[in-house]
């Protein structure tokens, strides 16, 4: 999928052109917003985790990294962490995120929008609501990582994870894919 149809609104929302952006108009945000930013949630990277996901890209702006660990019984998520690289509204809406994703069966993770995140925090500022869209990407990655790692274990396509991680690592390009909006033309992915 493009990475440009990743950050379309609603068409009855549809965020104003660089032409037409006031950047010098103070962007606020609500004070829980503010308290994510100030003090994230779930911060770190989870040790053996069940799903690992990333999306961004580290060259050319926001990135982030989720890890999460599956209660296999149940198939819900019982800890989801996050490294990032980004902005007060990415820093905040991934905090977030991670306090939604927390306790949900996989369905209901996956299921989360960026209006669940954006509502979460009481709001955005307009020309930040794109940022809520970075940890879900990552935290849907990490759930179909997660996923596609018990598939294959259960068809016995690999024998463990440690098996699954070398096949990983060798395929790289496929589970992290280039996310970038073209300005880094000379990367040669």
């Amino acid at each position: 999928m493009d990475w440009k149809e990743l950050y379309k609104t609603k068409e009855e929302e549809k965020l104003p052109s660089h032409e037409e952006v006031n950047f010098y108009e103070p962007i606020v945000y609500t004070p829980k917003a503010l308290d994510h930013f100030q003090h994230p949630r779930n911060v770190g990277q989870i040790e053996k985790p069940s799903g690992r996901g990333a999306f961004g890209d580290p060259s050319c702006g926001d990135y982030i990294e989720v890890t999460i660990r599956v209660d296999e019984k149940e198939d819900r998520l019982v800890e989801v962490k996050f490294l990032i690289h980004g902005c007060a509204g990415a820093i905040a809406t991934s905090s977030v995120m991670t306090e939604l994703a927390i306790g949900k069966t996989i369905q209901e993770a996956l299921s989360l929008t960026d209006d669940d995140i954006i509502t979460a925090l009481g709001g955005l500022p307009r020309r930040k609501q794109h940022c809520s869209l970075l940890g879900l990407q990552a935290l849907q990655q990490a759930i179909t990582d997660y996923l596609f790692k018990k598939y294959l274990i259960r068809q016995g396509l690999v024998k463990d994870e440690e098996e699954y991680e070398e096949m990983k690592a060798q395929l790289n390009f496929i589970f992290q894919p280039h996310t970038c909006d073209g300005s880094c033309e000379g990367d040669q992915r």
